[in-house]
């Protein structure tokens, strides 16, 4: 049973298209009214959200709520760590729509700063400083293939906005395909899927997350979020004269309307979720997993669920309830 505000995470953003349906059950932590009480005290003490404007701006994007649909198992410390995690990525983000992300070489200068949080060494600055805090708390008493895994995805995250960074300062709109390769890095899935490998124990050893099967699911994942984020937040993305979103990628690559476009961007974001799911069921096949013990095969089934779904539907839901997509 879920509350009026709880339930309001179906809600569709004014004047957006009709969304893919999603048959993955809504789930949210049952701790997560406290946590939305508790989350303004992380980012005030690195100095953030000093203004009531800011803490106002920080409030629309309703991060208690997406952490705590994406790790529904997680309570306390731990679902306070997926939502800082949540409010550290769109602290980033501001950070490069305002102050850094035209000039890719103040970008790279700022990537540098964060990444050497990546091995939780502290910072001046405070975005970083933030950065380190929540990587040191997220490796804590985590297996070493999870925390190399886990860094490797941060620094693919991060050195990808450099490149959008150059696309903004020189004018130019990308291909669609340059888009998708850079887009599945910074819209920043990867990392949420290794946090919710944590905060719902199905930490899985490089053997079983290398699985081919489990390779296709994850880019799946990142396109299905990738469609839904950019429809979305298409009108925010035109008014700011941002030219690297899928529709309007489709729009220029296929020569059509923009309401068609849109259709595109549905279907190919339909298209993804039945190769997610059919690849699940193969997965699941005996002759997929013969090899495997029935411990092995009961820890890829939740993290099938519990890692991935969760990250799709959690996605799904806060994208057409958050305010911070209207323009």
């Amino acid at each position: 049973m879920t509350s009026t505000a709880e339930a309001s995470a179906s809600v569709l953003v004014p004047g957006s298209p009709a969304p893919v349906p999603v048959l993955f059950p809504r789930r949210i932590s049952p701790d997560f009214r406290a946590a939305r009480d508790r989350h303004l005290a992380w980012p005030k003490s690195f100095g953030f959200l000093s203004s009531e404007e800011e803490e106002t701006h920080h409030l629309k994007g309703q991060f208690p709520l997406i952490a705590a649909m994406f790790y529904p198992n997680a309570t306390g410390n731990e679902l306070d760590l997926g939502v800082d995690q949540q409010s550290w990525y769109f602290l980033f983000d501001d950070a490069l729509d305002e102050q850094w992300g035209r000039s890719p070489e103040r970008v790279r200068h700022l990537v540098e700063l964060v990444k050497e949080g990546n091995t939780g060494e502290a910072s001046p600055l405070a975005l970083a400083s933030a950065f380190a805090d929540m990587r040191r708390r997220s490796r804590q008493d985590m297996p070493e293939d999870w925390i190399q895994r886990s860094a490797a995805h941060w620094s693919s995250y991060l050195d990808h906005h450099v490149h959008e960074a150059r696309s903004r300062q020189a004018g130019t709109s990308m291909s669609l395909s340059t888009y998708l390769r850079v887009r599945r890095h910074t819209i920043g899935v990867a990392p949420v899927i290794d946090l919710a490998e944590r905060l719902s124990s199905c930490v899985l050893p490089d053997h079983l997350y290398a699985l081919p099967h489990l390779s296709i699911m994850r880019e799946m994942t990142k396109t299905f979020i990738i469609c839904d984020n950019d429809i979305v937040s298409l009108d925010k993305d035109a008014a700011l004269g941002e030219q690297n979103n899928l529709v309007l990628c489709l729009e220029r690559e296929h020569g059509i309307s923009r309401p068609e476009a849109i259709e595109k961007a549905l279907r190919r974001q339909s298209e993804t979720l039945e190769l997610f799911t059919g690849t699940h069921r193969a997965l699941l096949g005996a002759t997929a997993t013969s090899h495997l013990d029935p411990a092995e095969r009961d820890l890829l089934q939740r993290y099938c669920t519990e890692a991935l779904q969760t990250t799709i539907r959690g996605a799904y839901d806060w994208h057409h309830a958050s305010t911070r997509y209207r323009v």
